[in-house]
């Protein structure tokens, strides 16, 4: 890095992140492995005060710099969707790893974000013109807009929930992964592995539009067939559930 600066305030953290060959520095999972030299300038946000995890009128406000580990451990969260978060990364990550370096990445393997979808998430943006908030969906789609930065995602941390996933081991990142959702009579379900982000699809036809790419873990023709399997799965589990909750 060429240099470091440490802002108090969101409006100092975007007047800084506007100017060229600066970036945002939440966790340092990855920003800190970048070993070669490098022009960029780090914004940290550790002093935004953003890191806190509460409920919201019934919902759940999680801060961008709040961290894996304390999404895990905070009794604000579901208790499924907490285990998902210590099973996003290993224990020395999870106390790095921050919710919005998680929305900003937009890794098409992430079961968290998958889990988030499925909870109805939205996004918190700061910008010029103050805070509003856009649908997880479409921010994992479209990418943060440009001069804005994260400060929060909610949930909707009611309903049934049923996850499957398959790996090439137990211990593997899934190759695709299916979080289901029931409540108020509506299911929800959240892939992975079949889309340059994870999706929400159509519990009925739950490949439709999905053309995924193939690698060495498996072809895209495979995947879609996962994602059939594991989303029949999922749907049949939330449906002997039923509405009730889950925490």
């Amino acid at each position: 890095m060429a240099a470091y600066h440490r802002p108090s305030t969101i409006g100092a953290a975007l007047e800084l992140l506007a100017a060229p060959d600066r970036v945002a520095l939440a966790g340092g999972t990855l920003l800190n492995a970048d070993r070669a030299p490098s022009r960029l300038e780090a914004v940290d946000l550790q002093a935004l005060g953003l890191n806190r995890i509460e409920t919201v009128g019934g919902g759940v406000r999680i801060g961008a710099m709040a961290t894996l580990g304390e999404m895990s451990e905070s009794p604000a969260v579901p208790d499924r969707l907490r285990a998902v978060a210590r099973a996003e990364a290993p224990s020395t990550l999870r106390t790095l790893a921050t919710v919005g370096g998680l929305v900003a990445r937009r890794r098409p393997d992430s079961l968290l974000l998958a889990a988030l979808l499925a909870h109805r998430g939205r996004v918190a943006l700061a910008g010029p013109d103050g805070e509003n908030e856009e649908d997880l969906a479409r921010v994992l789609g479209e990418g943060v807009p440009a001069g804005t930065l994260i400060t929060a995602a909610t949930i909707d941390p009611t309903g049934a929930v049923a996850v499957a996933a398959t790996g090439r081991t137990p211990a593997d990142v899934p190759i695709v992964a299916a979080y289901g959702r029931r409540a108020d009579g509506a299911v929800a379900v959240a892939l992975t592995g079949v889309a340059p982000v994870p999706v929400l699809a159509d519990g009925s036809d739950p490949t439709a539009g999905l053309v995924p790419e193939g690698d060495f873990r498996g072809s895209a023709e495979y995947r879609l067939e996962l994602a059939r399997v594991l989303t029949r799965r999922v749907t049949e589990e939330l449906a002997a559930a039923g509405d009730e909750g889950e925490r």
